[in-house]
């Protein structure tokens, strides 16, 4: 039965992907020719797979050739924030694993990846490790590792050791874990391939608690659901539910962040606080009869698609406790399209989407504290703009400014590491009550729109250094990058250390003629170099992509860094 699936997957993946793959490095006189090619197919199963990309962009991401350093594809998966890293074997006679040396290889790949090494790269594959470290350095991405082949779906315990290593060194006791891993064997290629998710043709079963159902003009049913039950369904279908929809799931976004927060401390406010989620539909296969029954009823419906609401499932899918999940109501309807005008599920689709979404540093436009720091900014002819809007992103001419490098640059000047790592690891924890730390510790009557504005313009010599530096760089890799890419705002922490607050408390008007005498990029140098001294003597071999998000490990290399 195994060779068949494997003739099987043979043949469906060559239809899918073969077409797509670049091969010019192929011979045709090359014995193993056809195997690399399906290699190269497993691998673009895999991403297409995890990604939901198109084949084409899957294959297009397949890196396996000379040189790859164990990696045979990497892609960024947009929906959910990931970076996903594939090592694939194909394997004719459908058993067996890969070995464990090449499990090995592939892992020590995967690290110099994060560490944006590219030493033991082709050049050829240099602009796209650019591309993914870049993915890396965005806080809230994550990596997820996959080991695909037609063979065995778990590994034995050597080769396994060396993911789970690995994993042990990047996460450490980081309640948001940065990476974790997969083994799709020869069941999962057979039946992602079998059951391909992206193709639609879901029926799904639903239980929905006091329902309703609207006639006309086109029929509907509304009501509730619980969280478990979407839980259950992300893990039976995953992004097979998102077949209609426009966007996936977005990751640990702050929105994303707060939905499991109120799922795990507020079940019971859910429903009230939940836009809720929306389903597309052919018909209903199977629903229940009566006016009875409508505190609770089993409904089935065909060819469903989620158009509204991904955020709210897959957040949810992430929530541990079954039985908090199961207090969770979840507004829910469903849009029968069986009797509707052609392209009525498209504009269902499209019109459920328009809403713009609200993030927790959208609500720092009801303090009065950030009015303040406008007005005392606009006395001298600063524009700072704190409400998100597109002249907020604009605003870094030299005299505008916006919310988001205002936090970073006080966080920074703050003489607190702590709060430079918050930054670094993104605003959600900053911005999730205005009411206390660390929003208060940056945004309260003792700061004034002078020393706001003049961290900004000290923040902005640093990034600057931070560049030149890096492309001065004769080695693209190692610590001396990695203190500059990972390290920035510990660094930028250390120079603000250096700099009296008498300084930047200075007038906007008078601070240009005080700048010089800060000697900013001087104390970058020094900074740096002791940064480098620090991680040497006491950290060398780490992640830095991991250890600029250990709070006490940053202030120790902050205070070494003096």
């Amino acid at each position: 039965m195994s060779s068949l699936k494997v003739k099987q997957i043979h043949s469906k993946l060559s239809a899918m992907f073969a077409q797509h793959l670049d091969q010019t490095d192929l011979s045709s006189k090359d014995p193993e020719r056809e195997q690399k090619v399906l290699t190269r197919c497993l691998t673009a199963f895999a991403l297409y797979l995890q990604t939901g990309c198109t084949e084409k962009e899957a294959a297009e991401a397949v890196w396996d050739g000379a040189d790859d350093n164990g990696i045979d594809g990497v892609l960024f998966d947009t929906t959910e924030s990931r970076v996903v890293i594939v090592q694939s074997k194909f394997i004719n006679k459908g058993s067996g694993e890969p070995d464990a040396a090449d499990v090995g290889t592939f892992i020590k790949g995967v690290k110099d990846i994060i560490e944006q090494n590219v030493d033991n790269f082709h050049p050829r594959l240099h602009a796209r490790i650019g591309d993914i470290s870049a993915r890396l350095s965005t806080p809230g991405t994550s990596v997820h590792i996959v080991l695909v082949t037609t063979g065995a779906s778990q590994l034995a315990k050597h080769g396994l050791s060396h993911i789970t290593s690995l994993l042990e060194s990047l996460n450490g006791e980081d309640p948001d874990p940065i990476a974790d891993y997969e083994i799709m064997g020869l069941n999962e290629v057979y039946s992602g391939l079998a059951h391909d998710p992206y193709k639609g043709n879901l029926n799904l079963d639903a239980t929905v608690l006091e329902w309703s159902y609207v006639a006309a003009p086109h029929g509907a049913y509304f009501g509730m659901i619980d969280g478990l039950q979407l839980k259950e369904w992300w893990k039976a279908h995953g992004k097979g539910l998102l077949a209609a929809n426009i966007r996936h799931s977005l990751g640990q976004t702050e929105v994303n962040n707060q939905i499991r927060a109120t799922a795990i401390a507020a079940p019971e406010k859910f429903w009230y606080y939940n836009n809720g989620i929306t389903l597309i539909a052919d018909e209903k296969l199977k629903a229940p009869l009566g006016a009875a029954s409508k505190a609770s009823g089993n409904f089935r419906f065909k060819n469903a698609s989620l158009v509204n609401g991904a955020q709210t499932v897959s957040s949810l899918a992430k929530v541990e406790d079954d039985e908090k999940l199961g207090r969770v109501r979840v507004p829910f309807r469903v849009i029968l399209l069986s009797d509707t005008p052609a392209g009525f599920g498209q504009e269902v689709t499209r019109t459920n989407n328009l809403q713009n979404r609200i993030e927790p540093r959208d609500f720092v436009a009801q303090d009065p504290e950030q009015s303040r720091l406008r007005m005392e900014m606009a006395i001298e002819d600063v524009d700072y703009q704190f409400v998100r809007s597109e002249e907020a992103l604009a605003a870094t001419a030299p005299n505008s400014c916006e919310l988001i490098e205002v936090t970073t640059a006080l966080a920074c000047a703050s003489g607190d590491a702590n709060l430079a790592v918050q930054v670094k690891t993104g605003f959600s924890r900053i911005f999730a009550d205005l009411s206390k730390a660390p929003y208060k510790a940056l945004f309260n009557p003792a700061v004034t729109g002078a020393k706001a504005f003049n961290a900004c313009v000290v923040q902005r010599q640093i990034d600057a250094w931070i560049e030149k530096k890096k492309k001065g760089l004769a080695k693209k890799s190692g610590p001396a990058l990695g203190v500059l890419v990972h390290g920035n705002r510990i660094l930028a922490a250390a120079v603000f250390r250096g700099i009296d607050s008498a300084a930047l408390a200075q007038p906007i008007s008078a601070f240009g003629s005080v700048l010089p005498t800060l000697a900013v990029e001087e104390k970058c140098d020094s900074a740096y170099g002791k940064m480098l001294l620090a991680i040497e003597a006491h950290y060398a071999n780490k992640f830095l992509a991991v250890l600029f998000k250990n709070p006490s490990v940053s202030k120790h290399v902050y205070e070494m860094a003096a």
